[in-house]
């Protein structure tokens, strides 16, 4: 049984949701990769080469984001919808790692991290994921589609030029966008 390796994400997606199990499978595959690639950059975002004494690896992160994706069953309607669920879903992971790490019976350790892509001086503090979340939160509650490209740059790392083929929108608003929702999140992280 070949694959056609010319279907989009959004065509397995569809499959997938009419109950097709080979594109189940390739969904799983293509998910499961993508979600390896961005686990590991969100871990080396957030701790760095300092990971001695984490309980969380990109192998965990992966497993446990995937497995929170398949409680979930939907029908995405396409592959921006995916990527906005699979975001979600994940900073929900590590919030929640973040929080249980926090805890005082677990040492309180504020789980630091810096973000990608975001012009800050050179002796800014880390940010914590909760400030992150809040602030995004806050981004999406002005402006949804700025939100969405932060999380598409920053927890996926995808390009400009992706994020708006992605969105469906010009290079130039994109570049825009970003351009604003990096200033407005460096002075909402620092205020």
């Amino acid at each position: 049984m070949g694959r056609a390796v010319d279907k989009t994400l959004t065509q397995w997606l569809h499959e997938a949701s009419d109950g097709s199990p080979e594109a189940f499978e390739e969904v799983a595959t293509r998910v499961y990769v993508e979600l390896e690639r961005v686990a590991a950059r969100q871990l080396w975002q957030r701790f760095g080469g300092a990971q001695a004494g984490l309980t969380l690896d990109t192998a965990s992160l992966v497993h446990e984001t995937f497995l929170k994706l398949l409680e979930a069953p939907r029908d995405f309607e396409n592959r921006r919808h995916f990527y906005a669920f699979a975001s979600k879903v994940m900073l929900r992971v590590l919030l929640d790692y973040t929080r249980g790490r926090a805890a005082a019976k677990r040492g309180g350790d504020q789980v630091r991290l810096t973000l990608s892509g975001m012009a800050a001086p050179a002796d800014a503090s880390p940010t914590s994921i909760l400030d992150l979340n809040r602030s995004l939160e806050r981004l999406e509650g002005l402006d949804p589609r700025k939100a969405e490209i932060v999380k598409l740059r920053v927890l996926w790392g995808l390009e400009l030029q992706e994020i708006a083929d992605l969105l469906g929108i010009s290079l130039r608003t994109t570049e825009r966008d970003w351009s604003f929702s990096r200033r407005w999140l460096t002075a909402a992280l620092m205020a």
